[in-house]
């Protein structure tokens, strides 16, 4: 014979069995209410934030140049290079030059790392892509 509390629970078991659809259900449309509630509400913005104008920064490194590539693309008459370097963070540079010629490719270079022609020259590996 099964305990006495044993009873009593299967006698409270098809009522919890009844109860907890309902319980379920009003949990549902509650939350379901509070979210449209919450979610619906408009705010306004007082704080606007706004941009006042471009900082510009000096920045001056110690680096030892290792390779300059540079790939000419005469249809789009770019030429897309890349600066390999050791002795720093700073691993690799890429610009970009709206000249295909070689003399004008070196001095655009030169002239943006505040180096000569001449060093440009010693470096610098050529692709041309037509």
């Amino acid at each position: 014979m099964p305990p006495r509390w044993t009873a009593d629970w299967l006698k409270l078991g098809w009522k919890i069995g009844l109860l907890l659809p309902f319980v379920g259900t009003a949990f549902w449309v509650m939350t379901g209410w509070i979210d449209q509630r919450v979610l619906s509400q408009t705010h306004s913005t007082t704080a606007q934030l706004q941009a006042q104008g471009q900082y510009q920064v000096q920045l001056s490194f110690n680096l030892t140049i290792v390779s300059i590539d540079a790939e000419i693309n005469r249809q789009t008459q770019l030429t897309e290079v890349s600066i390999r370097t050791v002795g720093s963070s700073l691993e690799e540079m890429e610009f970009k030059f709206p000249v295909t010629e070689f003399v004008a490719v070196e001095r655009a270079i030169a002239q943006e790392l505040g180096l000569l022609p001449n060093d440009i020259t010693k470096l610098i590996r050529y692709r041309i892509d037509e």
